[in-house]
């Protein structure tokens, strides 16, 4: 009797939990709760210790917070029992994927929330779903060797930008009738003059900015916002040619200012900026504000 109890007990929290699977979804013995979008029978079969390519999207209950399916195919994860955060988690999931598969994965709030933070509007009762395509998949040691090679194809275009860098500028700089004589690594040239004295040490400065690449194109500014940027002298909280420059300026004077690379962000990839990028900008120092004061 006692063993028929525990058998209708365990059948009863079993339905229980079959229950709370979203409709449309299944349960793999591996705990993972899925639904496949597009099968792909024929499609190579993701293996312990690859890394999976494609697109993927999360949803957390109905309100979508990241999609890249329109980025180009990349990859995601790397399918490695090392990498599992909890029992039927997305790990398991690759595991019943084929390559040119779609399928949507779905994680409980006790779950997911536990390995991530999760938005305040995700509600206990919910599920978060993880839409996944897998275009490819690929051995570790072959991503390895092929992340090795565009390294190195990088260097090697670094090492050309460098050198050639100092022709660059000074090219930009005759064609747009800058001196060439520089203050402290940067070429300056006075737009309109202004008035009182130079910022110093520890002042707070408001500077209206355009920042540009030495072929006219804008990567950032400060006029469609109308509202200037502000930070402190001194704080290394500028790259250093900008600061050189706002630092030779009188409030209300206009300039512009040409900084090599090695006063910016050097060999570094700054969102849309590639390594050593000489850099053009444009500056209105609009206000002062002395600690003093």
């Amino acid at each position: 009797m006692k063993k028929l109890s525990i058998i209708i007990l365990s059948l009863l929290i079993s339905g229980i939990g079959f229950a709370q699977i979203p409709q449309g979804f299944k349960q793999d013995k591996s705990g993972v709760i899925y639904r496949v979008e597009k099968a792909n029978p024929e499609g190579k079969q993701i293996t312990e210790g690859t890394i999976v390519h494609g697109h993927y999207a999360v949803s957390f209950g109905d309100s979508l917070v990241f999609d890249n399916s329109n980025q180009p195919v990349a990859p995601m994860f790397g399918a490695m029992s090392q990498n599992k955060a909890f029992q039927g988690d997305l790990i398991d999931g690759l595991f019943l994927m084929k390559e040119g598969e779609t399928f949507t994965f779905a994680f409980c709030y006790d779950s997911i929330s536990k390995v991530q933070q999760v938005p305040p509007f995700f509600k206990k009762d919910e599920y978060a779903y993880y839409k996944v395509y897998v275009a490819k998949s690929q051995s570790l040691e072959s991503f390895q060797k092929e992340q090795d090679s565009i390294q190195k194809a990088q260097m090697r275009i670094n090492d050309s930008l460098q050198l050639i860098e100092s022709d660059l500028v000074m090219d930009y700089l005759a064609k747009n009738q800058i001196s060439n004589i520089h203050f402290d690594g940067i070429y300056y040239k006075k737009l309109s003059s202004g008035s009182g004295e130079k910022p110093q040490a520890k002042d707070q400065v408001k500077v209206h900015y355009t920042g540009k690449f030495l072929d006219g194109r804008v990567f950032d500014s400060s006029i469609p916002r109308n509202e200037p940027l502000s930070f402190t002298i001194g704080a290394g909280q500028m790259i250093k040619g900008f600061e050189i420059g706002v630092k030779l300026m009188q409030k209300g004077e206009k300039a512009v200012i040409v900084i090599p690379s090695s006063l910016a962000y050097g060999g570094r990839q700054r969102g849309e900026i590639p390594p050593y990028s000489p850099l053009v900008f444009e500056l209105e120092l609009v206000e002062i504000i002395s600690p003093s004061k």
